[in-house]
This record gives C-alpha cells, structure tokens and sequence, in this order.
C-alpha cells in the first residue's frame, strides 16, 4: 500500500512538472508575430500648445496603439478570443532591423511629424492673421528604412544630392515622406554620428524611405510654441495636433465642445495620410466617449468595417479626410 501511494504521488509530482514547464514554455517562447490592441488617448495639447492661447471649450486627443512585437505563444492564444486585437506576422523586411533602429525608427517619425504640424498649422492660420510668422527650411532627409545590403542606416542625414543641399532640390515625396530614388551614381552626401560621410548609390538597394526635418526659427515664431516630448512616437497623430494647433491660432472655437479625436498624418501641405492600427484605435475611441472621430481616406473603408460593427453602442460620429481644410471645414460648418 505504501509503494503504491509512492507510485501515484511520484505521477502526480510529475504530471504537474510537465504542466508548469508547458505553462513556462507558451508564456515565454516568442514567435514571429506581432499583436495590436486598443490603447488610449494622448491630449494634442500634451504635445504641442501654443503660448497665450484663448481657451477653447473641446478637447483634442491622439489615438495611441499597443503593439507586442514578437508575442508568445500564450499571448498569439489570448489575443485570438480579444475582438479588438489584430494578429499580424512580422515581415521579413523588418528582421534585419536591431531593435535600437527599430525604436529610432519611431523618433524619426515622431520628430518629422512634430515639425510637420507647426509648419501646416502655421502656415494655415497666417491666412486668415497676418501677425502669425513662421520662418523655415528644410534641412535634411531622415533615412527611415533602407533595403538590406544598402549603405545607409536608419537615421542617417541625407543633407546634400551631388553637392546640392537638399532645400535647394526639387524633390517629390508623396505626403511629405516617400522613397528617395535618384539616379545610380548619386553622390548623397550624410551626417552620420556627427560626421560627414558621402555615398554613391550604385544599386537600387541604395533607395530609402526618408523623412523630412525642417530647421524652424522658433525665435521669430509668432506666437510661440511650446513643444513637450509626449508619450508616442510615430507620425499618426499629425492630423489632430494640427487641428489643436489651429484652433489655437484662430479666434474662433473650431471645438465646440466636443470630445474630439482621430489620427493621419499630415504634411506640410496638409494632406493627410494613412496610419495603422485604424481598427484599435476605434476601439479606443468609443471607450473613452470620443464625439468625432477623424480618419484618412485612406484607410476609411477599413474603419467603417469596424465602426459599422460598434456603432450601436457610440454616438460617435466617423469622418473621413483627406486634407486638413476638409477637417476643418467639418468643424466650422458643424456638419457633425
């Protein structure tokens, strides 16, 4: 009788062995995946704000994601039974990529987009107030992405093509960002680490993906701007911290009151482009009582599939833009 009480405890003591290594093994093993789900609200005003502004009587809020890169196997499972979560297979364009330059690749979108936003919201207002000023050029191309194999990293300055500095170019970025695909033979001439390198693109490997950055004056900046570093990185909430900017910059309450939120990126023209994660950000949204909620054209289609889905439980209102002026037309004509 004891032998066999030994014998069942010895089973027990190793079937529960084999449970918790399993448990171990799926909470810890990492895949080639990647899960987004919902995340929250980040004020505009949190990032860019101008000084002495009138107070408006709505708010505007950025929509942020949370992305696991590289899930577990328990996560890939949980997230399967998540209605908001989106599970996506890492591409093997990205591997090469450390994940110090994958964490660079945020801030220079980031950076871009913040500049972007003050020069659009800026340059918008002036038209309407001959007292607003903003003074500024652009001064480099931020490597972005490149393919692997090429000679550029990420975040190397392309300030001169062939010894002529890159605002004196006649370049065509689509939305203010894009592939910069010139001839082979080039000369780039990049700041790299501070020093001043130059590269001839001799294959098509060469082509990156760039951002633009721009030298503004913020001493002649009329009014000033206040700029706080934020809780994000990439460039989706371009769109509504201009907006916010603008608001500020008119005597007029383009707010009313509401609850206002979105996402798209924004140039300095004022196109708006697409972002990811438009179904989260949804979500989010409707969670957190947002009146309107502006989203790019080009990813208006994709939105709708979810916003038909929830829209029995919101109120919010779903618009589609593909420029700045059409946002703000919205709000001034009160079409929501």
């Amino acid at each position: 009788m004891l032998k066999k009480l030994n014998l069942r405890h010895i089973i027990i003591l190793f079937v529960t062995v084999l449970i918790n290594v399993f448990l171990v093994l799926i909470a810890t093993i990492r895949t080639n995946y990647t899960i987004t789900a919902k995340g929250g609200l980040v004020a505009a005003r949190d990032i860019l704000s101008v000084n002495d502004s009138s107070q408006n009587s709505g708010s505007y809020s950025t929509v942020y994601v949370i992305s696991f890169n590289h899930s577990t196997i328990f996560q890939n499972f949980i997230s399967k039974f998540v209605a908001s979560a989106t599970i996506s297979e890492i591409t093997p364009s990205y591997s090469y990529f450390t994940s110090k330059e994958n964490q660079l690749m945020g801030e220079i979108e980031h950076n871009s987009s913040i500049m972007q936003t003050i020069i659009c919201a800026y340059e918008f207002a002036k038209e309407y107030n001959d007292e607003i000023f903003i003074d500024y050029s652009l001064s480099s191309l931020v490597v972005n992405y490149y393919y692997a194999g090429s000679k550029f990293r990420v975040g190397d300055e392309i300030i001169a093509i062939d010894d002529v500095p890159v605002m004196d170019c006649n370049l065509n970025l689509s939305n203010g960002v894009g592939w910069l695909k010139v001839d082979l033979g080039t000369k780039l001439t990049i700041m790299r680490n501070s020093q001043k390198l130059d590269v001839i693109v001799d294959s098509e490997l060469d082509y990156t993906y760039c951002y633009p950055y721009y030298d503004i004056d913020y001493e002649t900046i009329k009014p000033k701007v206040t700029i706080n570093r934020g809780y994000t990185n990439g460039p989706s909430g371009g769109l509504l911290r201009t907006l916010a900017l603008v608001d500020d910059l008119l005597p007029v309450d383009l707010s009313q009151g509401l609850n206002i939120a979105g996402t798209g990126t924004i140039s300095i023209s004022g196109n708006v482009g697409a972002i990811g994660g438009i179904k989260q950000k949804l979500y989010t949204a409707i969670a957190k009582d947002v009146d309107v909620f502006f989203c790019p054209s080009a990813n208006y289609e994709e939105a709708l599939v979810t916003y038909d889905k929830l829209k029995k439980q919101t109120s919010m209102k779903l618009i589609e833009v593909s420029t700045l002026k059409e946002a703000i037309e919205v709000l001034l004509n009160e079409k929501i």
